[in-house]
Formats: C-alpha cells, structure tokens, sequence
C-alpha cells in the first residue's frame, strides 16, 4: 500500500514532472482496468460511440453498418468491415416487423464492442445509454434484454442525450438542438429538467440531405470515365444510378457540402426549375472533381457542381406544417414554454449531433431565425408573435465563431462526453438492475411532466421577481 507524507520542503519541478506523469498513467490504468468506470454507449442508426466514463472522448465510434472480420494470414491479423452502409433502425421500427434481425444485429455489434474493441468484461461494468428521448421504445427493450440476458451487465441508466451534452457547457439552462439521421430534435432544458412536453421534432435531418444530394447529383452531376486527358476534355455522361451508393453519398456528405449564408425566399419560387435557377445564379462556390474507384480497380472522376455542394443542405430550411423546418421547429418549442423561461432558453442555445458539424450551419439558423423574427410573414407573424421581440437574445452556447472562443468539443460526441462525466461522478440517476428487469425500460413521452414544468415555472417566475 502506498502512503504520501507531508513535507514542509518546497516540491522540485522534477518531481511535479515525475508525479504528473504518473498520475497520468495511474488514469489511463484506471480507465483501461479498473471496474469503477462504467461503459458509455451513444447509441444512434448510424453510429455507435462507445468508452469508458471519465474519459474526455470516446474510444471508438463504431459504423453500425460494420462487422469486423478477423482474417489471419502468415503476416499477421486484421480487421475489416464487410458489410454495405445500412441504418441499424428506423423510427417505424414496429410497422417494418424487422425486430429480430435488428437483435441480432445489435448483438454482433455490441459483442465486438466488448471483446474486441474495449477489451472489457460486460458482467463487471455498469452501463449508461445515451439515448433522445423520443427514441422507439421497442430498441430500448431490444438493447436491455440484450445486455442483462446475454451480456450479463449489472445495470443499465438511459438517459436524455439532451441534458448530457448540456452538461458539457457547464450550465444547467439551455435550449438543445440535436440534429441526427433520422430526425432533429428541439428540447428545452430548465435548471436540468428536460421539459419533455415540449419537445419539437422533424425529419428533415441527415437522412433528408442525403435523399436530396443523390437527387441533385443524379441530374445535374456528371460522371468523367478514366482516361489520360485533362478534366475540361475528357469526356462527360451523367452519373450511373449505381455509382451512387450510400457509402459514396455519405462520404460526400461530410467532405463536400456546406449551408449557403445567403437565403433565397422560397415562396417567391413557383416551380423547381426557377429555383434551381436562383441556386445556380448565386452561388459562389467552386465545382469539385471527386474521385472515386470504380468494381474493376480503375479510378473514375464525378464532377459535383458547387451550387449542388451549397445548396444540398437546403432542404432542413425549407418544410411544411407536416414537416417543419429546423428554425420553425426551434420556433414551435419556444412559444410552447412560459413567457419567462423563452429568453434564458433563446440566449443558451445548443446545437449537437453529425449534421450541426456542416460547414455554415449554425450561422445559417441564426440568419433564419432572425429574418423570421425581423421580416415574418403572414403566418409567421400570427403563429410567432410573442417570439419577435427576442431577437437580440438569440446566442449559441460554445460558439466558435465568438471573439478569443473555440469549440471545445464537438457537437457529434458531446452527448457520450456529458454521459462519461456522469458517470465520472458515480451518478446516473435512475438504474435498471439485471435482478429487477421485468422488460420495461424508460419512457421519456410519459410521467409526471406536470410536477416538473409546473416547477420549472414556479422557478422561473421567482426567478424574474
């Protein structure tokens, strides 16, 4: 056992050196062995972060579409991906009746996340899952029968990925936007309380971009076969429907696209046409020359038009009452909430998830908001007239377009990041124990909301007296 003293003599720099680097050894040691740290899952359709709690980031984010292939050889072992791009799940879980294969592909993957990729024991580590709150309940109940039935872990805590990467900000207070694949979600945040009543959600997320980029790209991109001329001569056709796989379009996705800053009314447009019209007239970004390797080895070329790379992302602007647009979704959450929570909800807004890391997108929510707020229309000015005299208090939290500021973290792991500093701090709330799971999991959509809104009011009028 080892004991400290205390001395009187002042501390050399080499010993404060010596002792820094064992103490940082003494965490990675800790993290890598002990059975304290819990396991922090971040479970999403495409992705899955997985670590160990007290850890400032994830140990690996998992494509859910992967399953590692041990292939041995005298050179030696590796690993590799064999399978195409595929969502884990959709939200109409249920109406699809794909249950059972969906279990058994969250068995594979969680059994390589365990054994293979976190070298860990499941049956000695609690697990915390940070989960939207809107999530299909019959995941949930797949995910924990899983883990207490064949993985054998202790306990299981879910909880909100709102309020775990709010945490990350330090704050208590916040309106958070979580922008996924499959949906983007509005949640206010009071004094930690997901207000979940008030929730906002639309499918215009990840999901719709991508739809809306293979669609541009296969009508107005071109294809440039292999050969030995220049670009401007080599010979163009329109892309073959098959080159665009969903590997191909999510690869351009993160690499190519970003929000145009200038807004183009969409009411002023009749047709399609017109409006790709506008795109092309005001777009300032350059075309881009995409390569790609072809079944039989050889290296083709798909030229995308920089107005299809600046305005892909238009389609989470544009929306309708049966799917709203993110700003309009923003907008339909605050004017649910008491007039006193709107402002310090409006002035601590924060965006998380893969598709808020597009270049421009956050700046572009601004510029919506505030031409809304400024400039509304008709209807606009009826459904959000207590909203438009907030629009000196819009501020992003973590925003790394301030002065002297930086992004701390990033948006798409903040969620696992508030989860491995709760965990850290040995309190995850509401467990799941092996011994008394009866198959019912969380339920955010249900509860007594009522309690907690109503106190979150009675706060915030006495925080305004």
């Amino acid at each position: 056992m080892t004991t400290t003293s205390v001395s009187s003599e002042p501390l050399s720099s080499t010993y404060l050196s010596n002792y820094s680097s064992s103490f940082q050894s003494f965490t990675r040691r800790h993290s890598i062995y002990g059975t304290e740290d819990r396991v922090v899952l971040d479970i999403g359709s495409l992705y899955i972060k997985c670590g160990f709690s007290g850890e400032s980031s994830p140990r690996h984010i998992v494509p859910t579409w992967s399953c590692l292939e041990h292939l041995r050889n005298e050179e030696g072992e590796v690993i590799r991906m064999n399978k195409e791009l595929e969502e884990l799940y959709s939200l109409d879980v249920m109406a699809k009746g794909n249950l059972d294969e969906i279990e058994e592909n969250f068995k594979k993957l969680l059994h390589d996340i365990y054994f293979r990729l976190l070298l860990t024991d499941p049956k000695t580590r609690k697990v915390i899952i940070c989960e939207s709150p809107l999530a299909p309940i019959a995941i949930k109940q797949v995910i924990a029968k899983l883990l207490f039935d064949h993985f054998l872990v202790p306990s299981i805590s879910f909880v909100p990925v709102h309020l775990m990467a709010l945490f990350t900000t330090g704050l208590t207070t916040g309106l958070v936007i979580d922008c996924g694949n499959l949906e983007t979600s509005v949640l206010p945040i009071y004094v930690a309380r997901p207000i979940i009543p008030y929730i906002a959600t639309t499918p215009l997320a990840g999901k719709s971009i991508t739809k809306r980029l293979k669609e541009l790209l296969y009508e107005h991109g071109r294809f440039i076969p292999p050969s030995n001329l220049h670009f401007s001569l080599a010979p163009q056709s329109s892309i073959p429907s098959q080159l665009l796989t969903p590997e191909l379009l999510e690869d351009i996705k993160t690499r190519a696209i970003f929000c145009s800053p200038l807004m183009i009314g969409q009411q002023q447009y009749s047709d399609a046409a017109s409006k790709i019209d506008a795109y092309k007239n005001f777009s300032s970004a350059t075309d881009l020359y995409y390569p790609i390797t072809l079944k039989d080895g050889q290296r083709g070329t798909i030229l995308i038009p920089g107005w299809v790379r600046e305005r892909t992302a238009e389609v989470l602007f544009e929306g309708d009452e049966d799917e709203p647009s993110i700003p309009l979704c923003i907008l339909d959450s605050l004017s649910k909430l008491q007039p006193d929570l709107r402002k310090p909800l409006i002035s601590s807004i924060l965006l998380i998830g893969g598709m808020s890391l597009i270049p421009g997108f956050q700046s572009r929510i601004k510029q919506e908001l505030l031409r809304i707020m400024r400039d509304p229309t008709e209807y606009e000015k009826k459904k959000y007239n207590s909203l438009l005299k907030l629009h000196k208090s819009i501020r992003f939290l973590d925003n790394p377009e301030e002065k002297g500021a930086g992004r701390i973290f990033m948006n798409n792991v903040r969620g696992w990041i508030g989860g491995s500093l709760m965990g850290s701090m040995k309190f995850s709330g509401e467990e799941i124990t092996k011994e008394k799971f009866t198959g019912n999991v969380t339920d955010w959509s249900i509860g007594h909301w009522t309690n907690t809104v109503d106190s979150a009011d009675r706060e915030a009028s006495t925080s305004t007296k």
